[in-house]
């Protein structure tokens, strides 16, 4: 179910609003029960709304509390969220749809629960933090002879003066006609080694023989 459940919507999904001067993406509460009907079975799954309310604090604001339960194989999971809504106004101050504030309140408090299903979590993640997931992910799937060079390679580059690095990238040029440097996910042994062999003779101060 986890991978269903988290995996991303298609961007026409993704809808964007201004909310306190920053710009935000969210996805409408069709989307969410979609997933969950598709996941879960129009039947596997409810929700319950055990309070919605004007605030007490702030009667501006409507605020709700959902409970969301799913069968996930044979047992029921439950998470909740908390979902708010400001109240808009006519101009003479009168409430403009209280009926539409306390809908919005509870489609938000849903849309939280289902985030701790995995549904739409991506959107509330630091994007940093994805990035360096994602980066992790594709270190892992190097072939560990690579793995093993670059870490040679750069182990070498490392010692170089600034003089040896300059000529180390005008080796490269030369070896690579015209091609950029590679990073370890594009690397092939063929550069590694011709680096390496480079690195070491920058190193030993050897003269190059033609």
């Amino acid at each position: 179910f986890a991978e269903e459940l988290a995996e991303p919507f298609l961007p026409e999904a993704e809808k964007t609003l201004t909310k306190g001067g920053v710009r935000l993406t969210y996805l409408p509460v069709a989307e969410i029960i979609t997933r969950l009907n598709n996941v879960f079975g129009v039947c596997g799954w409810s929700s319950q709304i055990l309070r919605c309310e004007r605030d007490q604090f702030d009667r501006d604001f409507v605020i709700a509390h959902v409970r969301l339960e799913a069968n996930v194989g044979s047992i029921v999971v439950a998470h909740e969220g908390f979902g708010g809504q400001k109240i808009k106004r006519t101009k003479a101050g009168d409430p403009l749809d209280l009926g539409d504030e306390f809908k919005g309140a509870v489609s938000d408090a849903l849309k939280k629960a289902a985030q701790q299903f995995g549904i739409g979590l991506y959107l509330a993640r630091d994007e940093q933090i994805i990035e360096a997931e994602q980066a992790q992910a594709a270190m892992e799937e190097i072939d560990p002879e690579i793995r093993a060079r670059w870490d040679n390679f750069t182990g070498f580059v490392k010692k170089l003066n600034t003089e040896q690095r300059d000529v180390l990238n005008e080796f490269w040029k030369g070896h690579a006609e015209g091609r950029p440097k590679p990073p370890i996910q594009t690397a092939t042994l063929e550069d590694l080694d011709a680096l390496i062999g480079e690195c070491m003779r920058l190193t030993l101060g050897a003269e190059v023989v033609e």
